[in-house]
């Protein structure tokens, strides 16, 4: 069972923050790392779960704008990672442009040779990425009421919400969000996903 950092939750530092990821990926009880990531105005990829930050809408701003106002490139933080630790990058979008920011994904991450898990709630998107790039590990986030039909899919991995935990599948499994150790018993096969890896790390010692 691997401990993956929700939004590189570390529990010092802003989710999501250069500062929370180089300092999850330190730790030895964590795995790896899960962060959000978006296409800005001028094609470039931003880190920030939301669609707004700070009252501009990402993907009408560019780059610099979004800097200036404190968010982290995924250009500027991969270039800080070494570590073969799991880097795990939810591709956030809202449009159908699924070529273009695949390929924009694609020409950014051939420039590190990290271990990179990618995965949306997109499924078509997803797909795409997995049939052009077959080197990256590509899953299916479900959730929500979202995807429940495509859960036998033929991604890598499966990246899942609690209420699927109990049950079994063939693949590489990540369980979401798992703060509490009541919802720890679950397939000892699964990854988990949560904002409380040091918590959680010590439950399972126990």
């Amino acid at each position: 069972m691997k401990i993956i950092a929700h939004r590189a939750n570390d529990g010092i530092h802003e989710e999501n923050s250069l500062e929370a990821i180089l300092n999850s990926l330190e730790k030895e009880y964590i795995d790896g790392i899960e962060i959000d990531i978006r296409l800005t105005k001028d094609n470039k990829l931003i880190i920030c779960h939301d669609p707004f930050y700070r009252g501009h809408f990402i993907k009408y701003t560019k780059i610099k704008k979004l800097e200036k106002l404190g968010l982290n490139s995924l250009n500027e933080v991969l270039t800080k990672i070494k570590t073969d630790k799991i880097i795990m990058l939810e591709i956030k979008n809202e449009d159908k442009k699924y070529q273009k920011i695949a390929n924009i994904l694609n020409k950014t991450l051939k420039k590190y040779s990290l271990n990179f898990y990618l995965c949306s709630f997109n499924y078509d998107l997803m797909k795409l990425i997995k049939e052009k790039y077959y080197s990256y590990k590509c899953g299916l986030i479900i959730g929500y009421q979202m995807n429940k039909d495509k859960i036998n899919n033929n991604l890598n991995f499966n990246s899942l919400s609690l209420s699927y935990a109990e049950k079994n599948f063939n693949k590489e499994t990540f369980i979401w969000t798992v703060n509490d150790i009541k919802n720890l018993k679950i397939n000892k096969r699964y990854n988990i996903i949560t904002d409380k890896p040091l918590k959680i790390s010590n439950e399972l010692k126990k």
